[in-house]
């Protein structure tokens, strides 16, 4: 939920300074700076909770920018960030992406995660979720495991496995249907 927050600060900056509204522009400033501070509180009593801190708006955006235009206003671009920010990083092994059923914007990943799996040679699994339990998830999920285990006992034959890359993380998902 964060993230989304962000952006949407970020984005009615960038639209005061397009339109030259500076009352605008010094207000949204302003409560961005405030929601960092509080953010920033907030993280230091859970800091040893917490693995690394969350990337920036403008890295997310940077990210996706390949993809999908920063101005678009879509969760989508959120999600793209992050996901090809954690295919980037090798302590990761791969992307679950959930999203509600029937979101558009979680469409709109999900449709181009299989570009994402093949240039970064790592999975990228969507699942749907609408509060039901599904079994269809689960075993997506669990095929998912198996695949990064497969894929570590490989590399493993080849070099020492470092255990930190089967970690499995889940991409933040704001989405909203």
């Amino acid at each position: 939920m964060g993230e989304w927050m962000k952006y949407i600060l970020y984005r009615h900056v960038e639209d005061a300074i397009r339109d030259r509204k500076f009352l605008k522009m010094i207000g949204s400033y302003i409560v961005e700076r405030i929601q960092g501070h509080e953010e920033r509180s907030v993280e230091n009593h859970f800091m040893d909770l917490i693995d690394e801190r969350e990337p920036s708006t403008a890295h997310l955006l940077g990210s996706s920018r390949c993809w999908l235009s920063p101005k678009c206003g879509s969760e989508a671009v959120l999600s793209i960030g992050s996901g090809i920010d954690w295919m980037e990083n090798p302590r990761f092994a791969g992307v679950i992406s959930v999203m509600p059923h029937g979101c558009m914007p979680g469409g709109i990943v999900a449709a181009m995660s299989e570009k994402f799996t093949a240039l970064y040679q790592k999975p990228w699994i969507n699942v749907t979720y609408d509060g039901i339990m599904e079994t269809n998830n689960l075993t997506r999920v669990n095929n998912f495991a198996e695949i990064l285990r497969f894929c570590s006992k490989a590399e493993g034959a080849e070099h020492s496995v470092d255990r930190e890359r089967t970690k499995v993380r889940v991409p933040p998902s704001t989405n909203v249907a």
